[in-house]
Parts: C-alpha cells; sequence; structure tokens
C-alpha cells in the first residue's frame, strides 16, 4: 500500500519473500489488541487486514492533521489535502469491499449478525467521507466557517473509522482465538 508522508511525498511499502510468517504484530495495531490475544506473534493472513488498518488510521491522523494545518493557518493550499482525502478514500473503499465480501462472511458463520452489522458502519463511514467531499468541494472554500469545518469533519472521520477498525479487529480476533482451540481439540 502507498502512503504519503505529512509533507506529501510518497513511499511504497512492499512485502517481499514467500510469505507473512511469525511477523511482529506490534506494528499491525495500535490499540495493542493482536499483542494480547496472540503474545506478540501471529502466522495468518488475517494480518493484511491488521496492517491496512494501521495505514488507514496513518492516513487518517495525516488527513485531520492536514485539515488542522489548514484551519490554523499553517497550511494555505487545499490541493494536498485533496489529494491525501482521494488516496485515503479509494483505499478505504476496496478495504471496506474486501471484508465485506471475504472477511465478514467468514465471521457471520460463527458470530450471527456480524456481516450486516459491520456492513452498516461501512455505509455510514461512506456517508462521512462522502460529507467530507462535499466540504472540500464546496463554494464555502472563502467562508470563514469553512476551515473548523473542514477539521471538525476530519476529526469525525477518523475518530468513527479508528473506532470500527478497533472493533473489528477484537472480533476477528476473538474469532481466531475459537477457530485455535476448536482446532486444536
Amino acid at each position: 500500500m502507498a502512503t504519503q508522508g505529512r509533507e506529501g511525498g510518497g513511499g511504497v511499502a512492499v512485502l517481499c519473500g514467500g510469505g507473512v510468517n511469525a511477523v511482529d504484530s506490534s506494528a499491525s495495531s495500535s490499540n495493542g489488541v493482536l499483542e494480547k490475544e496472540t503474545g506478540g506473534k501471529q502466522e495468518s493472513p488475517i494480518l493484511f487486514f491488521l496492517f491496512f488498518h494501521k495505514a488507514i488510521r496513518l492516513e487518517l491522523d495525516a488527513l485531520h492533521h492536514s485539515a488542522l494545518a489548514y484551519a490554523t493557518g499553517q497550511l494555505e493550499d487545499i490541493q494536498p489535502l485533496l489529494k491525501r482525502y482521494r488516496f485515503l478514500r479509494s483505499v478505504y473503499k476496496h478495504h471496506c469491499h474486501a471484508e465485506d465480501e471475504v472477511i465478514f462472511p467468514a465471521l457471520d458463520i460463527r458470530v450471527k449478525n456480524v456481516a450486516p452489522t459491520y456492513s452498516l458502519e461501512h455505509k455510514g463511514e461512506n456517508d462521512l467521507f462522502d460529507h467530507l467531499f462535499e466540504i472540500l468541494n464546496s463554494e464555502k472554500q472563502n467562508c470563514e466557517r469553512f476551515p473548523r469545518e473542514l477539521a471538525s469533519c476530519t476529526g469525525a472521520l477518523q475518530t468513527s473509522v479508528s473506532q470500527h477498525m478497533s472493533k473489528e479487529e477484537e472480533q476477528l480476533l476473538r474469532f481466531l482465538e475459537a477457530r485455535a482451540i476448536t482446532s486444536s481439540l
């Protein structure tokens, strides 16, 4: 996944080698769930989703910091913020689609109503992205309230998506733990 730094530069993370085995999971979860549940090591393709979650959290943080910088006059050009928004929206859209199509249906077999609940949350987050898009493309950019409204919206988006991803991680890890216990019996 490519991510941009706060200065607007870009970078690409590339995984090399034979796959993901015994990866240090401390880099994958900002809330420490994975470390608590797995003792710090995990061998699972689910790590890719956790890595995406971390990257999404970092992008949300950078987007919000850019909006705050714009609101406080430290950033004058809104174009880098628009680019970051487009990148984040695209990544998040594809990530949600993968969860809705693969992860949640598998989880729903074990824990009923998980898929519809998380899909509904994805819809709510999509609405927040739409609202941010409307703000970024509004005629109110010259309005005095625009920078505060922009910063408020990015903060709400960051909070909502971060809480949603934390819930997903906890639910998925419980599922994986239960599955590991069942398979060892």
